[in-house]
């Protein structure tokens, strides 16, 4: 939550700072767009769905930006569900490209800072807790420096976990 904070601080008085992305975004139960039943268009990885981890192989799509200290990046809307067999959370990790990036938030803090040019850091690794009997929701997306294949690792927690990769395909053909 505090790097939450810091980032809504951050972007709310305008400034950029060129900070080291934090290791991984934590979120908490109060930063989620709520419970939803199973999509059955999502595709599910390890506990975690989504319709839009199939990609956006269309590269004529036009994609809002963000400048993340200092460079631009395309965003790419993601919602994410986590199911409830998932507990108590599923962390979500950007393995490449290396500049590809995560960016989750509450549904307030999203819309607060979607219509920026410029957010503060944004990590390569989120923490999206179970909070109910159904899905759990979270608002967000994958931002990228150009047309890519993003790949995604999906783990629950404990070294031990089952770690769950999909390539999402980002503004080009296919994976």
């Amino acid at each position: 939550m505090a790097v939450l904070v810091a980032l809504a601080a951050g972007t709310a008085a305008g400034c950029v700072h060129h900070a080291a992305a934090p290791a991984v975004t934590a979120l908490n139960c109060h930063a989620t767009a709520g419970q939803q039943g199973a999509d059955p268009h999502a595709l599910r990885v390890n506990g975690v769905e989504s319709f839009a981890l199939r990609g956006d192989s269309n590269p004529d799509d036009p994609m809002p930006t963000w400048r993340v200290a200092g460079r631009r990046y395309l965003i790419w809307k993601t919602f994410l569900a986590v199911a409830a067999t998932a507990r108590p959370y599923r962390i979500v990790t950007v393995t490449s490209p290396a500049t590809a990036r995560l960016y989750y938030a509450s549904p307030a803090t999203w819309g607060a800072v979607s219509g920026r040019a410029a957010i503060g850091a944004a990590p390569r690794q989120i923490r999206l807790p179970v909070c109910g009997h159904r899905f759990t929701g979270y608002t967000g997306g994958i931002l990228i420096t150009h047309p890519a294949c993003v790949q995604l690792a999906v783990r629950g927690p404990g070294r031990q976990a089952a770690t769950v990769t999909v390539s999402v395909p980002i503004l080009v053909n296919h994976c």
